[in-house]
């Protein structure tokens, strides 16, 4: 009987400490504009927890799977266009950034959406000559199908993006009107087409590549409360559900002006994003860089911050050897508050970013920029920047995205003009959106 009491005894003690515990790591840590968390007393705790989680649920998922993940077939699987399924948030996004020594830039992106939709930017920086851009901008939404009719591949608005070979070569054609934003803004008629192509078919995969370092750092500064462990819970079906993956290249071909010929030979990569779970309106900013260095080297470097997903300031990149090899990012000064809060980005910015075996100073110079609007409903705004860069002495091109959170809507000027069934299927989302205790995004 005193031994049953002794027992009872010692698990309520632990039942207490384990109720303590769990209600510590839930406090709250201090907050920089009461968006950004700093490290909490019980960081480092939280810290290799974090860790040592991330890295059995990789090891699961990932490692113990590379023969299957890294075959020719399942390659060819998530390179090619992908069928958007019957969740109404369903996307497909295929991207182009690319610079050369001269300062020549390029930017192209098209995401497929349900029922033909696409979301489309170009943008051409040719020093001497200006700046072009596709001329919807900052409006990407085209329609490319009759009456909301499904659509199979990456075409629509003079635009066609193909695959030529799995994970190798891919094409990018254009043809139409490009915008020049000079003093007055002209139109001029463009024939581009290109031709990226990658020596392998290595690539840096997000979910799997990321390094687990910058991650946990960002998991263990946030609360972990109830809504946290619900969150961990559904991290399988997360990361099935979103696919994001990065692979280096060079870009070459021509670009016809009026019947003038231009060819460009640039350093570039590939994004190929797919999935469900792609919420503009929770995120609440983000700063991307792409960085083509003289000595063949690239870099990407950013900072997400999504607070609903318990990723206030989630720190991402990778530096890539001219001969093709990804080491991820495992440091970064590069804070969101210290950059562009107030909504208008910087134009220079320098940081120091790391990786296992080397330290990088970044020295960054805008050259020119834009604004484009994301989102069925313009949820983001996005700023453009056109690049000059020094990392470690050694001089570079690229491009700079900084995302804002934009909640004035897409006007009514440019909306009247969208198909009847698009305008009905708005108005029912918004309809749904005001019964939600948060902002929702639209389906589109």
């Amino acid at each position: 009987m005193v031994f049953l009491l002794i027992i009872g005894l010692i698990l309520g003690i632990l039942m207490i400490l384990v109720s303590v515990i769990v209600k510590l790591l839930g406090l709250k840590p201090p907050l920089i504009f009461d968006k950004y968390p700093l490290k909490g007393i019980f960081y480092r705790v939280k810290f290799w927890l974090a860790l040592l989680v991330l890295r059995r649920l990789r090891y699961r998922i990932y490692r113990r799977n590379e023969e299957l993940l890294g075959s020719e077939e399942h390659l060819a699987k998530i390179d090619r266009p992908q069928e958007l399924s019957n969740d109404p948030k369903s996307y497909d996004v295929v991207s182009f950034m690319a610079a050369n020594k001269e300062g020549q830039k390029l930017m192209v992106s098209l995401e497929r959406r349900r029922r033909g939709v696409l979301k489309a930017a170009l943008y051409l920086w040719l020093p001497g000559k200006g700046l072009f851009s596709s001329p919807n901008l900052p409006d990407m939404i085209y329609f490319t199908t009759e009456d909301g009719e499904e659509s199979s591949e990456f075409q629509g608005g003079g635009f066609h993006l193909y695959q030529e070979e799995s994970m190798k070569m891919w094409r990018i054609k254009y043809n139409g009107m490009l915008k020049c934003q000079r003093d007055v803004v002209e139109e001029v008629l463009v024939d581009l087409d290109l031709r990226f192509k990658s020596s392998s078919a290595e690539h840096f995969d997000y979910n799997r590549d990321l390094s687990s370092s910058l991650i946990a750092d960002s998991i263990a500064r946030e609360a972990w409360n109830e809504k946290f462990y619900s969150l961990l819970r559904s991290v399988n079906h997360i990361v099935e559900k979103r696919t994001h993956y990065e692979q280096n290249g060079e870009l070459t071909g021509k670009i016809t002006f009026q019947g003038d010929d231009l060819s460009l030979k640039m350093q570039g990569f590939r994004d190929h994003s797919f999935g469900t779970e792609r919420c503009l309106s929770s995120i609440n900013r983000y700063v991307y860089f792409a960085l083509f260095m003289d000595d063949g080297s690239s870099m990407v470097v950013g900072n997400l911050s999504q607070p609903s997903f318990f990723l206030s300031s989630l720190k991402v990149g990778y530096v890539c050897s001219p001969s093709g090899k990804y080491e991820p990012l495992t440091g970064s000064n590069f804070e969101l508050y210290s950059y562009g809060e107030k909504g208008t980005p910087p134009q220079h910015q320098n940081f120091i970013v790391s990786t296992k075996e080397k330290e990088y100073l970044i020295q960054i110079q805008v050259e020119a920029s834009a604004v484009r609007y994301v989102g069925g409903d313009w949820e983001s705004k996005v700023f453009n920047q056109f690049v000059a860069c020094t990392v470690n002495g050694v001089s570079g091109q690229g491009h700079a995205e900084f995302l804002y959170r934009h909640k004035e809507g897409r006007p009514e000027d440019i909306s009247s003009r969208d198909p009847s069934w698009y305008r009905n299927i708005k108005r029912f989302e918004r309809s749904l959106t005001l019964l939600e205790e948060e902002d929702g995004d639209f389906i589109f």
